[in-house]
């Protein structure tokens, strides 16, 4: 940041992009154009690349986080949206994450590569050990982007215990499946927070890697 701060031009541009941003459909506003990108050095862009491409990592992994709050909370109780659907919805978003952060720790090592060519990581080995540790969630992810919705008995089981019309008085079978549907989706929130720890460690570990092979971030290191 510190880097970023002092290269010319940066700061300038960074207060009229946050400025386009903030006004661009107000209409009291004198119009202004649309901020063209900004341009580095070919090495500053290089350096960039890299920290954007870890960035998005990161972001990957405080997304999945997040899903633990979907599956916990259910604010459609006037929209058509069921509990069933809400939750299977979560679960698919929940999968998504991994293939997210599979895909952009590829964009990162190309990064790395471009930035410094001969940084000795083992990145192929890293994604195959990210392949096994979250073989279940990707496989399911394909399933859902290639085939069809995900498939999950317990979630399965809410949409069957939604059909019970309420009006007809049955408490019990109603009781049965406000309970199962607080289990079910607490069991994924569970999940999501266990396995968002898990990816946790992995993007500590590319942190650690990119500050021991980066020159560029030795200022940050130190």
């Amino acid at each position: 940041m510190h880097k970023l701060q002092a290269y010319p031009g940066w700061q300038q541009w960074k207060r009229s992009q946050i400025g386009y941003a903030l006004n661009f459909d107000d209409e009291f506003m004198p119009r202004e154009r649309q901020v063209e990108e900004f341009k580095f050095s070919p090495e500053m862009e290089s350096e960039h690349a890299v920290l954007s491409s870890y960035l998005e990592l990161l972001s990957t992994a405080n997304a999945l986080r997040d899903v633990e709050w979907y599956f916990r909370r259910y604010p459609f109780s006037r929209a058509p949206v069921t509990q069933e659907s809400h939750l299977r919805y979560c679960c698919e978003m929940y999968f998504s994450r991994f293939y997210q952060f599979r895909e952009r720790l590829k964009v990162l090592s190309k990064e790395v590569k471009s930035a410094v060519p001969d940084h000795g990581l083992d990145f192929g080995k890293l994604i195959k050990t990210f392949d096994k540790e979250f073989d279940q969630e990707i496989r399911a992810r394909h399933g859902v982007h290639h085939h069809e919705a995900f498939d999950d008995v317990a979630i399965y089981r809410i949409a069957l215990l939604e059909l019970t019309d309420p009006s007809d008085g049955r408490e019990l079978s109603k009781r049965a499946y406000q309970s199962h549907y607080r289990k079910t989706a607490n069991e994924w929130a569970s999940r999501t927070r266990r396995r968002s720890e898990t990816l946790d460690a992995f993007v500590e570990a590319v942190a650690d890697a990119l500050l021991r092979t980066c020159p560029f971030l030795s200022v940050a290191k130190s």
